[in-house]
């Protein structure tokens, strides 16, 4: 039967026949003349022109001692780029490329950073490559100025209920966004660890607890701790200076 594995089977030997038994040789002279093509093809191919997707490394330059970004900016940018396939390729594999430098204003709020800017840093980093398409979406950036404020340490309302407690130091300062530090309450809570002695002279430390993006002047405070004594109940103060008794 002359199914269609059969026809493949004899187009296969057909194609293979000249080639058996030959010399050592001949292989070699064969596989020297397929990557040749090979390599002049691709070299052909190179010096033409394309239009490709690639994801750039971007370098961000801001006064950091002065602003901090409330979210991390992008690391790199998807853009629609057009070049010569040499240039196209060395920029893909990262060969002999530099990020591309961006100097936002960092000014408190969301904003996005205009497109002049963008291209201009772009197109000095890639140079014979011009950019033809940016995902403004991922442009979002988000600054706050850098703030400082001094607290005191104090424990929460519900443990200064049952303690009594001495921190040292007693004043703590607080660098981050000045929107996360305005929004720090004053005094400043510090948990009571769970193994804490009644003893006023025994003295635990405490790790300073901030929120993200907010660094404390010190990692950690020690703290003198003492359980406040059990007040007597109302009905029993009745019993003791009852007037009828």
């Amino acid at each position: 039967m002359d199914g269609p594995l059969n026809r493949a089977s004899r187009l296969v030997s057909w194609f293979v026949r000249p080639f058996a038994g030959q010399e050592p040789s001949f292989y070699r002279a064969i596989t020297a003349c397929l990557l040749a093509a090979g390599f002049f093809w691709q070299m052909n191919a190179l010096n033409k022109t394309y239009t490709t997707r690639l994801n750039y490394p971007l370098a961000w330059r801001y006064d950091s001692a002065r602003y901090v970004p409330m979210r991390p900016l992008p690391e790199a940018l998807p853009v629609t780029v057009t070049g010569q396939g040499w240039r196209l390729l060395r920029a893909n594999m990262g060969w002999g490329t530099r990020p591309a430098v961006l100097r936002p204003v960092p000014l408190p709020g969301t904003r996005y950073l205009p497109a002049d800017a963008w291209r201009l840093g772009l197109q000095s980093a890639l140079e014979g490559v011009q950019v033809t398409e940016w995902a403004g979406d991922t442009l979002r950036l988000t600054f706050d100025r850098i703030a400082s404020r001094q607290l005191r340490l104090a424990l929460p309302r519900d443990s200064a209920r049952f303690y009594t407690a001495r921190f040292t130091p007693a004043v703590v300062t607080f660098r981050g966004p000045a929107s996360v530090v305005s929004a720090l309450p004053d005094p400043y809570p510090m948990l009571v660890p769970r193994a804490t002695s009644k003893r006023a002279d025994d003295e635990v430390e405490v790790a300073v607890e901030a929120p993200a993006r907010v660094r404390a002047s010190v990692p950690s405070v020690q703290m003198r701790c003492k359980s406040r004594a059990a007040e007597p109940s109302r009905s029993l103060l009745r019993r003791t200076f009852s007037p009828h008794e």
